[in-house]
């Protein structure tokens, strides 16, 4: 779509320049002008009170005939003359340059701008009064400050020229870095739409405002960029992964159809139908839970969670099937519960407890007879540890990084129960808080460690009246 040029930032911005220069030369040349004549007419000002000081001394120091000297030693007669002198007496004819005493001369001891006819020019006048009658004119010309108006006048016109050619090149130039640089930034947008989410604006080293608009748009289309990677994710893991039990449900029920059954047979073939759909379903809640999490389409609330209380919680949960599988669990706590008031992290109690529940129960699952798993929770220098330490065979170290992803299980795992969830829902409930999971060797065995930021003035006091977290429906969680 074409726009206008008058509607155009290049053309706004010059336009702007160009009023700004104009303005800023004004001001200037009006603030030179009024301090030039301030100047001038302070000089003019001062002349004509030495030259009243000089007359009034020559009164009275010699009378009449001695301020008539002076009056006619510094009287031109020549046109152009600068000093104005008048002196009128008792019977005596008129003494200096003008002819007759101006009718809008100021009073005594005032001085005024008034019109003469000598060099038919302006004159600013003081006049004094002496005794018997004796009056004193003093003036000086204004040519000066007259000549500097009117270089004022005819400077007016280049100076408001050169500002508005200055005005129109800075605006242009101004307006076309910017139009550079939102060049840019439209020309990433016109990718991003065409279908190319790759496309990222280039951040100068500068800092300034376009560079800021720039690293914000490029966040905006990272975390848009991940957003769709994550739901393309779970469509493509959703199509591969339950095709497979979709269609193992589709035969059976074929098979079932082909040749006539008893009741209890229907019944069976039902219960299996179920059972099977019952898995999907799980599957697919676990996929969209973790991709939620992933995508950060929770918005749920973070309030204190107790590490303490939630191993606690999870090793009575888990007794039962732990010692169906012939595995001791035990936890390492700090024995004061005074001093578990530093085991407090801030996030959803909930996901944390889910989170804890899959390792837990991989823990167990993976341990062999006769072995121990331990959950510890303790103080660290960033905040507060968690760690799951079980005896079974561990993940290669080569393997660790893998192991995080959707539905990537070891080939240990060949005849135990799950979907390669587990550990990816931990991974992405550890990313929503800002914990640090770490996967190390428990020699033998596997160590798994949640580490949480610090909260900064929490005690144990603080959470006294919230609510209990309820029971963790571990039933459903250590299927994932």
């Amino acid at each position: 779509m074409r726009i206008s040029p008058l509607r155009t930032t290049t053309f706004r911005l010059t336009v702007i320049a160009v009023l700004a220069f104009i303005v800023l030369g004004g001001a200037t040349l009006g603030f030179l002008y009024w301090r030039m004549l301030s100047l001038i007419d302070g000089q003019i000002d001062g002349a004509l009170q030495r030259e009243c000081a000089d007359m009034t001394a020559a009164y009275e120091s010699g009378g009449y005939e001695r301020l008539r000297q002076t009056v006619a030693d510094r009287a031109s007669p020549r046109p152009d003359a600068l000093r104005i002198y008048l002196l009128t007496g008792p019977g005596g004819s008129p003494t200096g340059n003008l002819t007759e005493w101006p009718a809008n001369a100021p009073m005594p001891g005032g001085a005024a701008d008034i019109d003469v006819l000598h060099a038919a020019k302006s004159a600013r006048v003081r006049t004094l009064n002496f005794s018997d009658g004796v009056r004193l004119l003093v003036g000086r010309t204004l040519s000066e400050r007259n000549h500097f108006q009117d270089i004022v006048a005819e400077s007016l016109f280049s100076v408001l020229a050169a500002n508005l050619l200055l005005g129109a090149v800075a605006g242009t130039v101004i307006a076309l870095y910017a139009r550079r640089r939102l060049g840019q930034i439209n020309a990433t947008a016109h990718e991003v739409l065409q279908g190319n989410l790759s496309g990222r604006i280039v951040v100068g080293d500068g800092g300034d405002e376009y560079d800021q608009i720039a690293q914000s748009i490029n966040a905006m289309l990272d975390r848009i960029q991940r957003l769709i990677a994550t739901v393309r994710g779970v469509t493509e893991n959703i199509a591969h992964d339950l095709r497979t039990p979709l269609n193992r449900l589709r035969g059976r029920l074929e098979v079932a159809l082909m040749s006539p059954r008893s009741e209890e047979e229907y019944r069976a073939v039902l219960k299996r139908a179920i059972a099977e759909t019952e898995t999907i379903v799980e599957t697919f809640n676990g996929i969209l839970k973790i991709a939620r999490i992933k995508a950060g389409a929770l918005t749920l609330p973070h309030a204190p969670v107790d590490l303490a209380e939630v191993v606690e919680e999870l090793i009575d949960l888990y007794q039962v099937f732990a010692e169906e599988s012939g595995v001791i669990v035990r936890s390492q706590l700090p024995p004061d519960r005074a001093q578990r008031g530093v085991l407090f992290v801030l996030g959803d109690a909930h996901l944390i407890s889910q989170a804890v529940a899959n390792l837990l129960d991989n823990a167990i699952k993976y341990s062999p007879q006769g072995g121990t798993v331990v959950v510890s929770a303790v103080q660290t220098a960033e905040g507060a540890s968690l760690t799951i330490s079980d005896s079974g065979p561990g993940i290669p170290e080569d393997k660790r990084t893998a192991i995080l992803d959707r539905f990537v299980r070891l080939d240990s795992a060949a005849g135990k129960q799950g979907f390669g969830l587990g550990l990816s829902f931990v991974a992405a409930v550890a990313e929503w808080h800002g914990a640090r999971l770490e996967l190390s060797d428990n020699k033998p065995g596997l160590r798994v460690t949640l580490g949480f930021p610090a909260v900064l003035n929490m005690r144990l006091q603080d959470t006294r009246g919230l609510p209990a977290d309820k029971r963790i429906r571990a039933e459903q969680d250590h299927k994932y």
